[in-house]
């Protein structure tokens, strides 16, 4: 008797979404001027990866119904996933224009700017999402996010402790609020921040180098050196971080 495997599950919800795109192209022949139904249809074909046949789903939906918000970002995410940045923003503008109170569509529009180093008008679209919802943590992320990446640190730290006071973040949370309060010089705010990240997640080997760091900073030799122990057990093998080995044997024997 042959032992049964359980099917891999990337490969069942693959198969339930074309057996449900098959069902809505069913759909469609019974009522080809159904937008929502070309919406639906778009939407699981992104899902699949298919990104022709999703773009032309929503463009499908658009022409049906030329003020469907959803169908614009719908489209405007699978530009995004293309990297077709300056497309996507015409779709996130379009939907904005439908429904100019959406944050989701704001958070989407902050994005695509970022990418194309349009920070100013990311910072403006991804404020304009927490305007519109002040609970809308994602656009706090985002917004921070790009705020450290600009090297604005204190803009950063402002809108990280805001989103973690709506929700608890993950790990890379902590350890990105860690990286603006190290660089804005708040060394012990720094220490908290990315100890907390790797209580919540203890394999990120970088982080390890990371505290080391701070607490040097912070004229803390003893507990440099034991981050820095663990950093190099963890670290060694591992192509990326080989600079940071080097830099931390350094440190190590000083």
């Amino acid at each position: 008797m042959f032992g049964c495997t359980s099917p891999d599950p990337e490969q069942q919800q693959r198969r339930e979404l074309q057996r449900d795109a098959l069902k809505l192209r069913m759909g469609q022949a019974l009522n080809p001027t159904d937008a929502e139904g070309h919406l639906q249809l778009g939407k699981i074909y992104r899902e699949l990866g298919e990104s022709e046949k999703a773009i032309e789903s929503f463009q499908n939906a658009i022409a049906l119904d030329d003020e469907h918000e959803h169908a614009y970002n719908n489209l405007g995410l699978v530009y995004t996933d293309l990297r077709l940045y300056v497309l996507a923003i015409e779709m996130f503008q379009a939907a904005l224009e439908l429904s100019p109170e959406n944050p989701a569509f704001y958070n989407n529009l902050g994005y695509a700017y970022n990418m194309t180093e349009q920070f100013d008008e990311a910072f403006a679209a991804y404020r304009s999402a927490i305007e519109s919802d002040p609970t809308f943590v994602d656009a706090y992320y985002n917004l921070a996010d790009a705020y450290l990446n600009s090297d604005m640190y204190q803009e950063a730290i402002q809108y990280y402790e805001s989103a973690l006071e709506i929700e608890e973040g993950d790990a890379d949370v902590y350890f990105n609020v860690g990286l603006a309060y190290e660089e804005n010089g708040q060394f012990l705010r720094a220490i908290q921040s990315y100890e907390k990240g790797l209580s919540l997640d203890d394999s990120d080997v970088e982080a390890y180098y990371r505290l080391a760091q701070v607490y040097e900073k912070n004229g803390d030799s003893l507990m440099m050196r034991r981050y820095l122990e663990t950093f190099l057990e963890r670290a060694r093998g591992i192509p990326y971080l080989e600079e940071e080995i080097r830099e931390a044997e350094q440190l190590f024997d000083r």
